[in-house]
């Protein structure tokens, strides 16, 4: 099932061109021409209100007038005319709009009230819109040139989507000039309707798509983008490419690790949390999209070279080095096979440099060689030409080596212009790509790794590192909500200190004095030697304002430091500000940071790395999104050069395990209180034996005070991107035979529960369940089945009172629609026939009615006769029958 009405959009059966043009000046003259001529099965119909036909095809005044239903409408007509158009479309019941018309940057056009005039005419009649400005789409595999490209490319398996008009055009142009194939190709423009996320899903399900390719430049609705590439990452290649890599907006943050945390660096990060792989350059993409239509994805970054020149060659090697790949250690068995067939002037190694005038029998060994040799990832061959042979038979004979490991991805440059053309083609042609320069094929050889590797990582089993851990949140939003009711945006330091002893992250002791007396009288308590630090929300940075005074070992040194605090706060406008005292921490160790802000696209992300006084000097750090499990946590310090350092100390393991827990139950605190704008731990010292936090802050929302509860309505808070553990559906539950059991939503780490439940269950619960046996359940398929985006599908797991066993599952998966949803049952045999199943249908009903889900459907094998006795109970009908399938739908 397709989202609404898209499936009409990018397979109409009758086309309607408004504004439709014998004047090449006109969109509205391409946009019909393109239309026709061009081997669409369908109808295509010119609508003109000057002419009584467009390009020799009758025309009618208006689309009211065509006297058949229009599933597809191009408007080609000034913005002026746009309200009129619209409304007559949607009088038509089109079901879906394309607007060429660019952004509305002319004289005497309001923007803004022409885009609310389409949200409102497209929400009246129920139309999908694309644009404005956009250039349309192409579907080669129908013929179908709905744009204002002039060409169709090949037909393919690769659908790119672009936000922009004029570029994508550029792009098609390169692409046909390549040979490359698509399944679509689409310009999207303005997303007043139809977006990315729109289109993934779309694309998601359609079988003509192997791989998508995106050209981002701004994503409005993060959380939507996210939800559509995680549930398409895994079975679907996503490569995006996004321009606006230089940061102007670090000055709007009042956190260091705010400043840090640049707009492109979170677009990296939510990119490799969904599972995309980025690349960084045009001509990247141009490679990427060539190198995913024909080769497999390499398994790891091993990289065999085999050559005639050693200079280009030695270009490739640095650019692997550089990014981090690795030259293949080639066996010795292949060593000596090429040694043996080869002559050579030089021990063989990897890189394999062949003679100049090497044969095309030199290279088919090399290549077979290597590509026996699972030492290697993948092979790189760079060929330059030489006057004894044709670069095309070259070309042939590695193509005759790679057909017999098809397995292993192969990566070609054929150095040179005029003379090496007819390889490169014969190479495409044979679905090898081929690169201009080494360089190129490197690149795309460890994109193409990097994706497989974010999928790996994302595929890991979490372990349970924060077990039982229940904060005390009504006291963290007490001293919110006081806060707040203050007129205060920046929590004082004894009170993030609370905040964050509450969830776990240990503070060093923090205390508050009102008056120099007390100071002197909290120092003593506290201990000489200790620090003073200025309390104020006008000194956000206090150690750069003066605002920190370190290593006071007595009376009077506490009280000069009083006093030239009161002054730097009084300075700054903030008289009554007040003063804290904490020890002075004298042990050794390594200074990190920690800290969270809000992104206007994916809301909530966090920030690791070195801290202290280098923080703004290496600028070590990465970025991630909440909510983190342990393996998500792990993955984002290992980013970082400093956590990269300490796992080289045996000493530090124990304590870097302890970070780990540190940055989930941080991560914890953000997912809880949306009222959290910034907060930074900085410095937190990390020593093989203690790791504790010397400073830190939150700043909260203007609005804090309007809106000081937890969200708990909402399934996903509108602070996050990705959508949190539903702990609000963790219940008891009795069944009917009065034993009580635990009804929880599934989470990764449950993977060997989930596998030990599969053990028990018998081959005749597995067929009717899954309709198949299951022999064997390899890692990334128990993953996935653990590892759920909650925003697209409710897993639940009925567990023992002791919750050591699972005894049920059940999920709701939802259609890209979100309105509907397949339902599915699994009842471990020993607890068949005793209410659980009937205990967890009547709790998915009840979600799927708070959830606004639309219908509910099951497809149960006819065999399966107590599944379909108790759809039958619940009054599921019947909506279609095959030989062995009956499809059940309920409106809950």
């Amino acid at each position: 099932m397709s989202i609404k009405n898209l499936d009409v959009f990018f397979n109409p059966k009758r086309i309607a061109v408004i504004g439709a043009s014998d004047d090449k000046r006109s969109l509205g003259y391409y946009a019909f021409r393109n239309l026709v001529g061009k081997g669409f099965k369908g109808v295509v119909f010119p609508v003109s209100k000057n002419s009584e036909g467009v390009q020799g095809v009758e025309a009618y005044e208006r689309i009211t007038a065509i006297p058949h239903q229009i599933d597809l409408a191009i408007v080609a007509s000034p913005a002026a005319d746009l309200y009129t158009a619209l409304d007559e479309c949607g009088q038509k019941d089109v079901k879906g709009v394309i607007i060429l018309a660019p952004h509305f940057e002319y004289p005497g056009v309001n923007a803004q009230e022409l885009e609310a005039q389409i949200r409102r005419i497209s929400s009246i009649y129920g139309f999908r819109v694309m644009g404005p400005n956009s250039f349309g789409f192409v579907r080669p595999s129908i013929n179908l040139n709905a744009s204002l490209f002039p060409h169709i490319p090949r037909k393919g398996n690769i659908a790119f989507i672009c936000q922009t008009g004029i570029f994508s055009s550029a792009f098609l142009e390169r692409a046909v000039s390549k040979q490359m194939g698509f399944s679509h190709f689409i310009s999207i423009g303005g997303k007043l309707d139809i977006d990315l996320a729109d289109l993934i899903d779309y694309l998601g399900i359609d079988p003509e798509t192997k791989a998508i390719i995106l050209y981002v430049e701004v994503i409005d609705k993060g959380r939507k983008f996210m939800a559509a590439v995680r549930s398409l990452s895994s079975s679907k290649p996503i490569v995006v490419v996004r321009s606006g890599r230089a940061e102007v907006s670090a000055r709007m943050f009042l956190t260091y690790s705010g400043m840090l945390a640049g707009q492109d660096k979170v677009y990296e990060a939510a990119f490799k949390r969904a599972g995309a792989v980025r690349v960084y350059e045009m001509l990247d993409l141009f490679y990427m999209t060539e190198t995913l239509s024909k080769q497999r994805r390499p398994r790891g970054k091993r990289l065999a070279i085999i050559t005639n020149s050693l200079a280009p060659t030695s270009m490739a090697v640095d650019t692997l080095i550089l990014m981090e790949g690795d030259l293949a250690a080639l066996g010795q068995e292949v060593l000596d096979e090429i040694e043996t067939h080869i002559t050579l002037r030089r021990r063989v190694n990897n890189p394999i440099c062949l003679l100049p005038d090497a044969s095309p029998e030199d290279f088919e060994l090399a290549v077979q060689s290597c590509l026996k040799d699972k030492s290697a990832d993948g092979i790189l061959v760079v060929y330059v030409p030489f006057p004894s042979f044709d670069p095309l038979e070259i070309a042939a004979a590695v193509v005759k080596a790679a057909k017999s490991y098809p397995e292993i991805p192969l990566f070609t440059t054929w150095l040179g212009d005029e003379q090496v053309l007819r390889a490169r083609e014969f190479l495409s042609r044979n679905e090898v790509p081929s690169f201009v320069t080494p360089e190129q094929a490197v690149k795309s050889f460890l994109y193409m790794y990097r994706y497989d590797f974010n999928l790996r990582l994302l595929h890991e089993t979490p372990e349970m590192i924060v077990k039982d851990f229940i904060p005390y949140n009504e006291k963290v939003g007490e001293i919110i909500r006081n806060a707040a009711g203050g007129g205060r945006a920046i929590l004082r330091l004894d009170e993030a200190k609370k905040v964050f002893e509450i969830y776990g992250i240990p503070i060093v002791e923090t205390v508050r004095a009102v008056s120099e007396d007390d100071t002197v009288e909290l120092s003593e308590k506290t201990g000489y030697p200790v620090v003073l630090k200025i309390d104020s929300e006008k000194i956000f940075h206090k150690f750069e304002k003066g605002g920190v005074v370190l290593n006071l070992r007595d009376e009077k040194a506490v009280r000069d430091a009083y006093r030239s605090l009161k002054t730097i706060a009084s300075q700054a406008g903030d008289p009554e500000a007040g003063v804290v005292i904490q020890p002075l921490v004298i042990k050794k160790g390594y200074e990190l940071m920690i800290g969270s802000k809000k992104d206007p696209s994916f809301g909530a992300v966090i920030v690791f790395g070195t801290g202290g006084e280098l923080l703004d000097a290496v600028k070590d750090y990465s970025i991630g999104l909440p909510p983190l499990n342990q393996t998500l946590a792990r993955r984002m310090m290992a980013e970082t050069k400093i956590y990269r350092y300490l796992r080289s100390l045996a000493s530090y393991q124990g304590i870097l395990r302890l970070l780990e827990e540190i940055l989930v139950r941080f991560s914890q605190l953000i997912v809880d209180f949306h009222q959290i704008r910034e907060v930074e731990i900085n410095p937190l010292l990390l020593s093989d034996k203690y790791l504790i936090g010397l400073d830190g802050g939150i700043l909260l929302e203007e609005e804090a005070h309007a809106h000081n509860g937890r969200i708990t309505g909402d399934l996903c808070p509108p602070h996050l991107s990705i959508c949190p553990y539903p702990f609000k559906y963790v219940v008891e539950k009795k069944i009917s035979d009065g034993t009580i059991c635990r009804v929880r939503p599934i989470r990764g780490e449950d993977e060997p529960l989930i596998y030990e439940f599969f053990k028990t269950l018998s081959a005749e619960t597995i067929i009717s369940r899954f309709g198949h046996r299951l022999t064997y359940i390899p890692h990334e398929t128990l993953v996935r089945y653990c590892q759920v985006d909650y925003d697209r599908e409710l897993a639940f797991v009925a567990l023992t009172d002791d919750n050591c066993c699972i005894i049920g599952d059940v999920r709701i998966s939802k259609m890209p629609d979100l309105e509907n949803a397949e339902l599915s049952i699994l009842v471990a045999d020993e607890w068949q026939g005793r209410g659980l199943g009937k205990m967890l249908m009547d709790y998915c009903i009840d979600i799927a009615k708070e959830t606004g889900l639309m219908t509910l459907w099951m497809e149960i094998l006819k065999s399966n006769t107590r599944m379909l006795a108790l759809a039958r109970k619940y009054d599921f009908k019947q909506a279609y029958d095959d030989e062995d399938m009956v499809r059940v739908v309920l409106k809950p």
